[in-house]
């Protein structure tokens, strides 16, 4: 972190609304949180680094504890509209024989609907509830420096400001996490993944698909009028994956899996269209550095595999949106500490979650994977119950 060497002297102290703040990071993070804050006569300013939002993006869970922050927006039926509501999803063996097929009806009677949503209608839902003029795009930071009592940032086109506090939602590969603590590294999980859209008539039920193998995932998830499908192997380095050959890499690691996995690999045609990653999650002491703090994945980036970090990430800009309603500019850091007491816990919990499931639903060892099968069979309804309870019953 850079720092500015000033003379003493005292700043007026500004409270709630008047502070001035700074979001880095346009996705569902940063959106989040800018629409909480004009709701409570905020005026943060905004910037995204892509030039134009587009139609380019992943399939997204989205928890109740997630979505319900869109009730107080207002713009839950936007969300309803795009989204797809599921009670149900089916675990099989890469053979393609059901191991158990689970019902989270009563989960969603308890606490409201599991939505799948195509990631760009969540943006665009988001949006509404930001004010027109509020965001910067193709626009990101290059310069943080700060004092005892102010931020000062350069930006990438040149220009510079003045900022009470800034909020990194940057993502797991955050640039304000890298300016302002350094070389933070992630802990990679030994798997990764590619994901990509099929045509939606392969699957005709709102059901979510699961085939797991040994040491290998294949999942096919629906959202409105889109079917999306995650494949994931266990693999040591994150060596490059080259895109041209994507496709036979895909149908190699999975030409043994049944079910409907091979017509999926016949219809794979165009590599760019096939999204890769490295799962990695994020586990930091401190959020926060003087005056600058991160939201979502660039504090606490979590692994798909439990499916929660959307929801997390929207979690914890609530909290830190509610906490700033509360905070003035000269005692900023006891609202970092407070916003991250309220939050470590159950962030914490999420992220041990998905790393138990990463390496359950992931055995690469053929026994161990055939005793989970046998298992999993014995996993009831009730129990999966308990499961999203110990997820959902908690408060932000």
């Amino acid at each position: 972190m850079n720092s500015v060497d000033t003379e003493k002297y005292s700043l007026p102290v500004r409270y709630g609304p008047e502070m001035r703040i700074l979001i880095v990071g346009g996705g569902i993070a940063g959106l989040t949180l800018t629409a909480l804050l004009e709701q409570r006569g905020f005026k943060p300013t905004l910037v995204e680094r892509i030039p134009e939002y587009g139609s380019v993006g992943y399939v997204i869970v989205l928890w109740p504890s997630g979505s319900r922050i869109l009730k107080g927006l207002g713009i839950y039926r936007d969300l309803l509209d795009v989204g797809l509501q599921f009670t149900t999803y089916n675990v099989s063996d890469q053979k393609g024989q059901m191991i158990h097929a689970y019902s989270v009806k009563d989960v969603v009677d308890k606490y409201g609907p599991m939505l799948s949503t195509y990631r760009p209608d969540l943006i665009e839902v988001l949006r509404k509830a930001v004010g027109p003029n509020s965001i910067r795009m193709n626009t990101t930071v290059d310069r943080i420096e700060q004092t005892n009592d102010e931020v000062y940032v350069t930006f990438s086109d040149g220009t510079q400001d003045t900022f009470d506090l800034v909020v990194g939602c940057d993502g797991v590969r955050s640039k304000t996490r890298e300016l302002v603590f350094g070389d933070i590294p992630l802990t990679y999980s030994g798997m990764t993944g590619w994901s990509f859209w099929v045509k939606p008539n392969i699957a005709k039920t709102r059901e979510i698909k699961e085939y797991w193998g040994t040491g290998k995932f294949f999942g096919i998830w629906p959202t409105k009028g889109r079917l999306s499908v995650f494949t994931s192997i266990r693999k040591e380095d994150q060596g490059p994956d080259q895109v041209e050959s994507r496709i036979d890499r895909i149908q190699d690691n999975f030409k043994d899996f049944g079910g409907l996995v091979p017509d999926i690999l016949e219809g794979l045609d165009d590599p760019n269209e096939i999204f890769h990653g490295y799962y990695n999650d994020l586990k930091m002491k401190k959020w926060h550095k003087g005056r600058v703090v991160l939201v979502g994945d660039a504090a606490h980036a979590i692994l798909p595999t439990a499916g929660g970090g959307v929801s997390m990430a929207m979690e914890s800009a609530a909290v830190l949106a509610d906490e700033l309603t509360r905070a003035d500019s000269k005692y900023i850091e006891q609202t970092f500490d407070i916003y991250m007491s309220r939050r470590r816990s159950r962030v914490g919990k999420i992220q041990d979650q998905s790393r138990m499931m990463g390496k359950f639903a992931f055995a690469d060892n053929r026994y161990i994977s055939s005793a989970r099968d046998f298992l999993m069979k014995f996993y009831s309804n009730r129990l999966h119950a308990r499961y999203w309870d110990t997820m959902l019953k908690e408060p932000m």
